[in-house]
């Protein structure tokens, strides 16, 4: 995806989702890609008064799939791996743990970290 389509996404989706939702009062959470940082993105953003949080770099604490990539790869490195099925194997074992009360966990630690990064102005949430 290039700014250009980002761009359109914040406009058709986000505008009138805020302006539905928060009265366009509300606050931006945005890792630090290059679409994102943009200047065609950044002025599209500014220029609609919307506050953006920008990320720390490599903010694993801030993505919830990044939690679940660590906890695969914990799940697969306690396997005697030695062919290509045994992967395939530890990997499907792994994903019926999946059940929605581990997802909804991966969400509510999100919560939490979100606010304090937001307390900190974008900084580290140390969680």
């Amino acid at each position: 995806m290039y700014a250009i389509l980002y761009r359109e996404i914040l406009s058709d989706y986000l505008l009138p989702f805020g302006a539905s939702n928060y009265d366009l009062d509300f606050k931006l959470h945005q890792d630090n890609d290059p679409k994102h940082r943009s200047l065609f993105c950044t002025t599209f953003l500014n220029v609609n008064n919307i506050v953006w949080i920008k990320s720390p770099q490599k903010s694993p604490d801030l993505n919830p799939i990044e939690h679940m990539w660590n906890e695969l790869k914990q799940h697969v490195r306690k396997r005697m791996i030695i062919s290509e099925a045994d992967a395939e194997m530890a990997v499907k074992d792994f994903e019926k743990s999946l059940i929605k009360e581990k997802c909804q966990n991966y969400i509510n630690h999100l919560k939490k970290v979100i606010k304090v990064v937001i307390e900190r102005n974008g900084d580290w949430s140390n969680h």
